[in-house]
């Protein structure tokens, strides 16, 4: 499992497994590109970026995607916090 390949702790696999489910179908797109080929997305939500996202916070991949689904779901609360920072 690809989850179990980025060092997911177990107790994270099913919420993060469902989150990506859901994931909006342009990122969907985007993540299986990734996924299969090892394509870095050029996605762009809010002015965050997958390798911004990276770069910034040390994000795993799958979470530099879970979070530009947050951005595009709820943008006012997920930018108020990517711009104060992840902790």
């Amino acid at each position: 499992m690809l989850l179990c390949s980025q060092d997911y702790p177990q107790y994270m696999l099913e919420q993060t497994a469902d989150k990506l489910e859901n994931m909006n179908s342009c990122l969907m797109e985007a993540f299986e590109d990734w996924a299969y080929n090892g394509t870095i997305p050029t996605v762009e939500v809010e002015g965050w970026s997958y390798n911004r996202l990276i770069e910034k916070f040390n994000m795993r991949p799958i979470a530099a995607f879970l979070a530009l689904d947050w951005l595009i779901r709820d943008p006012e609360k997920a930018s108020k916090s990517l711009n104060k920072g992840i902790r």
